[in-house]
C-alpha cells in the first residue's frame, strides 16, 4: 500500500473491514468534513473478496469512486477478508498506518455489529490506536495515540452520544452509497443477499431520518463513544455544524 506524505495529520480518519463500510454509516460526515476544510480520510482492511456479489476488483473500482464522490482519499490495508486475526502481525501493521496518518479522530464499526468482520475490526483498532501511543512498542513510526475514538451503530446501538447534520451533503452522500452497486443494487440475476434487497437501503434512510428527527434536521448520522464525551469530538462536531 503506497502512503500520500500529505495524507499525514488526519483530522479524522474513519476505519472499515470492507468497502462500503464506511458509506453505509458516516458518509455524510465524510462529505461534510471536506466542504469545511478539515483532512478526513477512509481506510479499508480488506477488499471485500469474500463477498457474494462482486471481485475485489470491482469492489476496489466501486471504493474509489465513492471516495471521489465524498471528496476523500481512500486507503486499503489488504488484509485477507474473512481472515485477519487479532494478532500482532496485523495489529502492529495497523499501529504503523496509524501513526504515518496521525488521526486526530479515529471512527470504528460498530463493536456489536452482526458481521464478525466488523466486531474483530473494532477491537483489533482500538489496541492499535492505544498502543500506537507507546513509544517503547516495536512498530514503525513516531508514537501516536488519536485524541477520541467513536464508532457508528449496527442494528440496534441504542441512544447515540453524538448527531451530525447531514442534511446539506445528503445527495451526495446518498451518490457515494449507490456507487457500491454490485452490493447495494438490486438485480435479481446477481445471487440474493441481505444488503441487495431494498429493505437494507431504506432502513439506511429511515436511520437518518430518525437521528434526523432528534437534531430537528433533514437527516442526521450518529456517532457513539465511550463516556464523558472526548473533548475531541465536541470541537469536531462544532466545526463540522459552524456553518451549517
Amino acid at each position: 500500500m503506497s502512503f500520500d506524505a500529505n495524507l499525514s495529520g488526519l483530522d479524522i480518519l474513519a476505519l472499515g473491514a470492507h468497502p462500503d463500510d464506511v458509506e453505509v454509516h458516516v458518509g455524510g460526515l465524510l462529505a461534510l468534513a471536506t466542504d469545511r476544510g478539515l483532512k478526513a480520510a477512509i481506510l479499508d482492511l480488506t477488499s471485500g473478496d469474500l463477498g457474494t456479489r462482486g471481485t475485489a476488483e470491482t469492489r476496489r473500482a466501486e471504493a474509489q469512486e465513492a471516495a471521489r464522490i465524498l471528496g476523500v482519499p481512500r486507503l486499503v490495508m489488504d488484509f485477507p477478508d474473512g481472515r485477519f486475526t487479532e494478532d500482532e502481525t496485523f495489529r502492529t501493521r495497523l499501529m504503523a498506518e496509524l501513526r504515518r496518518l496521525r488521526p486526530r479522530v479515529l471512527i470504528l464499526p460498530d463493536p456489536k455489529d452482526r458481521h464478525p468482520d466488523h466486531r474483530r475490526a473494532h477491537r483489533l483498532a482500538k489496541e492499535a490506536a492505544y498502543y500506537g501511543g507507546l513509544k517503547n512498542y516495536p512498530c514503525p513510526g513516531a508514537p501516536w495515540r488519536p485524541e477520541a475514538l467513536a464508532w457508528v451503530g449496527g442494528e440496534n446501538p441504542g441512544q447515540p452520544d453524538l448527531l451530525v447534520d447531514v442534511s446539506t451533503v445528503w445527495e451526495r452522500r446518498m451518490a457515494a452509497f449507490d456507487a457500491f452497486g454490485s452490493q447495494f443494487s438490486h438485480d435479481p440475476t446477481q445471487p440474493a443477499t441481505r444488503i441487495a434487497h431494498p429493505a437494507f437501503r431504506r432502513g439506511v434512510l429511515g436511520r437518518a431520518m430518525h437521528w434526523g428527527s432528534l437534531r430537528m434536521c433533514d437527516w442526521a448520522e450518529a456517532l457513539w463513544c465511550e463516556r464523558p464525551v472526548p473533548r475531541a469530538l465536541v470541537e469536531l462536531l462544532g466545526r463540522l455544524e459552524e456553518l451549517a
